[in-house]
C-alpha cells in the first residue's frame, strides 16, 4: 500500500518519464478547478492540501521503496513531483488576463525543467535522510519555477492579453524569444528536425527568419545550445583534455622528433583523445565538404512542407531501424576512419528540413555497430563544432544585414538562456532514451508531425 500511495497509484511505475506523469495529476486538477468558475480562495486550499498529502505521504512511506529497490531516490517514488508541481500552482495561482493554458503550460514544463537540472542547491538536498531528501529537491524546484513563471508572466502578460506574441509582426519580444529558445533547445537536440520545425513557424506564424533582428538572435540563441552541450557533457570533455594533454605517455621510448609519422600513429592508435580528435575531425571536413556540396542542390526544396513531411518519415524510420539493433558493442578503441567519414556524411544529409542532425549521426553510429553511449557522445561532441561554424558561416554571410542596435538585450538574454536549459533537459532526454533502445517514442513523433503536414496540405 505504501509503495501504491508513493507512486500515486502506479504513475510512478510507468515505462517512460514517470515523473513527468506525477506532475501531470496537479497540473489537470488546477485547470479544472479555474476553468469550472471555482474561487481563488478554494483553488487555493485544493493545491494547499495537495501540497501537504503529497508531502506527508513522501516523507512517511517513501522509506519501503528505498528499501525495496536500493536506491536512494527510485523513480517509481512520484508523491514528490505531486506536492512540488501542486505547490508551484499554489504560489502562482489563476493569474488576471493571462490564458489559462499558460498559465498550466508554463508551471508544468518550468517544474520539470528544474526538476530534471536541479540547479544549486537542489541536487544537495537529495542527501538528506530518510524521505526527506526525496521531498526537499522537488519542493525547491517548485519554489524556482514558481518565481521563474512569476516573473515570465509580469514581463510577458501584457502582450500575452493583447494576443501579441511577436512573431506575426516580426518583433521580437521577451515572450516571443522565450518560445523560440524553448523550440531550438528542444529540436537541436532531440531527433526531431529543428529545420522541420522552423519551416513549420514560417508557415503558421508568418514567421520570417532572414530579418536582421532574427538573424542575430538565431546566432544567439545557437550559442546557448552550445552551452547546454558542454554542461550536460563536462565531464567527458573534461577527461578527453586531460587525456589529450597527458599524451606523451603513450609514446613510449621512440626515438627523433614527436612530429614523425610512426610517433603520431603510435599517439593515434594508444591515445584515447587523440583518436578521438583525428576521427572528429575527419567526420567534421566530410560534413562541410558534403554539407557545401549538398546545399547548391537542395536549398530550392528547403521552404517546402511537402519536403519536411517526406523526411519526417525518413527520420522516424531510422530511428525505427535503430532501435531494432541491439548488438552495438564497439569501442572507442575499435572506431574506424571510415566510420567517422560515414557519420559525418550522415551530419551533411541533415541540411535537409526534417532530417535529424542528431538522430542522423546516433543512428549512424548505432547501425554501424558502435556502443550507445559512444554513440551520443560523439554525436554531440560532434556538433559543437557543427553548429558553431554553421553560427559563423551565417553571421559572414549576413554580416552586411545584421545591426545590434535593433535586438533587445532582455529578448537576447531570455531566448540564449531559455535555449540552454530546455537544451540540457532535451540532451538528457534523449541520452536516456538512446541507451534503452526507446528511440521509437520519438520516431511515432516525426509519423505524427509527417501526418499533420499532409493534412494541412490536403485541407
Amino acid at each position: 500500500m505504501k509503495r501504491l500511495l508513493t507512486s500515486c497509484f502506479g504513475l510512478g511505475r510507468l515505462p517512460v518519464a514517470p515523473g513527468t506523469w506525477g506532475s501531470i495529476g496537479p497540473a489537470v486538477i488546477f485547470a479544472i478547478l479555474c476553468n469550472t468558475g471555482v474561487s481563488a480562495t478554494v483553488t487555493s486550499v485544493v493545491m494547499a492540501v495537495l501540497v501537504v498529502v503529497g508531502s506527508i505521504v513522501c516523507i512517511t512511506c517513501s522509506g519501503v521503496a528505498v528499501a525495496a529497490t536500493g536506491r536512494q531516490d527510485p523513480g517509481e517514488i512520484v508523491a514528490d513531483e505531486f506536492a512540488g508541481q501542486s505547490l508551484v500552482f499554489l504560489a502562482v495561482g489563476a493569474v488576471a488576463n493571462v490564458p489559462l493554458w499558460v498559465v498550466v503550460l508554463g508551471g508544468f514544463l518550468l517544474f520539470r525543467l528544474f526538476d530534471i537540472t536541479k540547479p544549486w542547491p537542489i541536487r544537495r538536498l537529495e542527501k538528506l535522510p530518510n524521505g526527506w531528501g526525496v521531498l526537499a529537491d522537488d519542493l525547491l524546484a517548485g519554489v524556482y519555477a514558481a518565481i521563474t513563471l512569476l516573473l515570465c508572466l509580469r514581463v510577458g502578460g501584457a502582450a500575452l492579453a493583447n494576443g501579441n506574441i511577436g512573431f506575426e509582426t516580426g518583433q521580437l519580444t521577451v515572450l516571443s524569444a522565450a518560445v523560440l529558445g524553448a523550440v531550438q533547445g528542444l529540436t537541436e537536440f532531440l531527433p526531431i528536425s529543428s529545420s522541420g520545425h522552423l519551416v513549420l513557424f514560417e508557415t503558421f506564424f508568418k514567421f520570417d527568419p532572414e530579418t536582421p533582428q532574427m538573424i542575430l538572435f538565431d546566432l544567439a540563441i545557437h550559442v546557448g545550445t552550445v552551452a547546454a552541450i558542454f554542461v550536460v557533457f563536462r565531464k567527458p570533455i573534461g577527461a578527453f583534455f586531460r587525456n589529450l594533454a597527458a599524451s606523451g605517455k603513450y609514446i613510449g621510448n621512440v626515438e627523433g622528433n614527436l612530429v614523425r609519422c610512426g610517433t603520431f600513429v603510435e599517439l593515434y592508435r594508444k591515445s584515447p583523445s587523440v583518436h578521438l580528435l583525428v576521427l572528429g575531425l575527419l567526420a567534421t571536413f566530410v560534413t562541410g565538404v558534403f554539407g557545401l556540396l549538398l546545399e547548391k542542390h537542395l536549398i530550392a526544396a528547403w521552404g517546402s512542407l511537402h519536403t519536411v513531411a517526406v523526411m519526417w518519415v525518413v527520420t522516424g524510420t531510422i530511428l525505427l531501424i535503430a532501435d531494432f539493433r541491439k548488438k552495438t558493442r564497439i569501442s572507442l578503441r575499435r572506431f574506424a576512419m571510415w566510420q567517422a567519414a560515414v557519420i559525418g556524411f550522415a551530419q551533411a544529409v541533415a541540411i535537409m528540413p526534417g532530417i535529424s542532425r542528431s538522430g542522423a549521426t546516433i543512428c549512424a553510429a548505432i547501425l554501424i555497430g558502435w556502443h550507445r553511449r559512444w554513440a551520443v557522445e560523439f554525436s554531440f561532441l560532434l556538433a559543437i563544432p557543427a553548429i558553431m561554424g554553421a553560427t559563423v558561416v551565417k553571421l559572414i554571410q549576413d554580416a552586411d544585414k545584421i545591426n545590434p542596435q535593433v535586438l533587445p538585450l532582455a529578448s537576447v538574454l531570455t531566448g540564449s538562456i531559455v535555449a540552454a536549459l530546455v537544451g540540457i533537459v532535451a540532451l538528457k532526454l534523449l541520452i536516456r532514451a538512446s541507451r534503452s533502445a526507446k528511440l521509437k517514442f520519438f520516431a511515432f513523433y516525426c509519423y505524427l508531425m509527417a501526418c499533420f503536414v499532409l493534412l494541412y496540405l490536403l485541407r
